[in-house]
């Protein structure tokens, strides 16, 4: 006996609801439970594993409720065809791209884990987990059509002359992509690595990007530098945020001046500014170069050594005011410019 569009309606309502509520119930009671004992767990991979999974018990269960609505449906009554083996290919491609989603999500976090537990991998920036999902995304298209009864030969081939058509057409922006991919491939940058370019820009690597690096100054601004330009430019890496590094601070003093005393004047500042913005003396001496007699100075450069680069700037500012304040208590004299004119009448 066939049942009436109304008893289907109810039957398929109750799969779909059913399919809901066990998706809820499995995702809130047995993989909360699962991410509990996971958590004591010492393999980091099992807690990526579950968190790929997150909302997709619900998602399967729901998409087995509506499998089951469909069987339910008497579709040649309703529409005149029979638009069940449509709506299942549907379920199909839904649940398929689900998985893939999944995978996407293991291979992402694996990736991310190990790029940044193994010193000097592959960056986890988003140039790299864009290219898997890219990845996964295609092959999941190929799927699709394949799955909906279409020879896909045809389409690799459409898909190669237009690549290429492609590609000309978008050489600039390809051209910054693999400049990306050669910089990650190269392990030259990390992500939090401090880098100053010849051109004059500097600022730790926040991320990485098909198109272009993010530098991001103490400043905290961005600057958006293209791939390609990276690539091709004069790069000094001053690795991590953590590591000492030494900050240069070109000087003068006048002719008349002692030069051994104001080399120790100076190291004294030096040491003193360090202690007073840090709280603790650096690792490496500070010292002085003298290299040129210029025309109203010798000049010379003051090496300092900050233990971060955060405090760069500031140790430069209080070392400048505290220099000018003891030259001026030991009458070190900082000469300007002068010019003379000599008139012949």
């Amino acid at each position: 006996m066939q049942t009436s569009i109304e008893e289907q309606a109810i039957i398929a309502s109750a799969f779909i609801i059913g399919g809901l509520i066990l998706g809820i119930i499995l995702e809130i009671i047995v993989f909360a439970r699962f991410r509990r004992v996971i958590g004591k767990a010492k393999w980091k991979g099992a807690e990526i594993i579950v968190k790929a999974f997150r909302g997709i018990p619900i998602f399967w269960l729901m998409v087995l409720g509506c499998y089951g609505a469909i069987l339910t449906i008497d579709f040649v009554y309703l529409f005149g065809v029979d638009a069940s083996d449509l709506f299942i290919r549907i379920l199909f491609i839904l649940f398929t791209l689900s998985i893939l989603l999944v995978l996407a999500r293991v291979t992402s976090g694996f990736v991310i884990h190990y790029a940044g537990k193994t010193e000097g991998a592959l960056a986890a920036t988003s140039i790299v987990t864009n290219l898997m999902n890219f990845i996964y995304l295609l092959l999941g298209f190929l799927i699709i059509i394949q799955s909906l009864g279409l020879d896909i030969t045809p389409l690799l081939t459409l898909l190669g002359v237009g690549g290429l058509t492609v590609a000309l057409a978008l050489q600039p922006t390809l051209s910054n992509f693999f400049a990306g991919v050669y910089l990650l491939a190269s392990r030259e940058f990390k992500i939090g690595d401090y880098i100053k370019l010849d051109t004059g820009e500097e600022g730790y690597i926040t991320d990485m990007t098909w198109r272009h690096t993010i530098l991001r100054p103490p400043a905290r601004y961005d600057i958006i530098v293209p791939n390609a330009k990276l690539s091709t430019a004069i790069v000094t890496n001053f690795g991590v945020s953590d590591n000492e590094t030494a900050l240069t601070v070109p000087v003068g003093v006048g002719y008349d001046s002692n030069l051994n005393f104001v080399e120790q004047v100076t190291i004294e500042v030096a040491l003193e500014t360090v202690k007073q913005v840090q709280g603790e003396q650096p690792s490496i001496q500070p010292y002085i170069r003298y290299h040129t007699f210029a025309p109203s100075s010798i000049d010379f450069f003051v090496n300092i050594y900050s233990k971060n680069l955060r405090d760069r700037a500031r140790i430069r500012h209080e070392f400048i005011k505290n220099l000018f304040e003891r030259y001026q208590q030991e009458g070190i004299d900082i000469p300007f410019p002068t010019s003379v004119i000599i008139s012949k009448k």
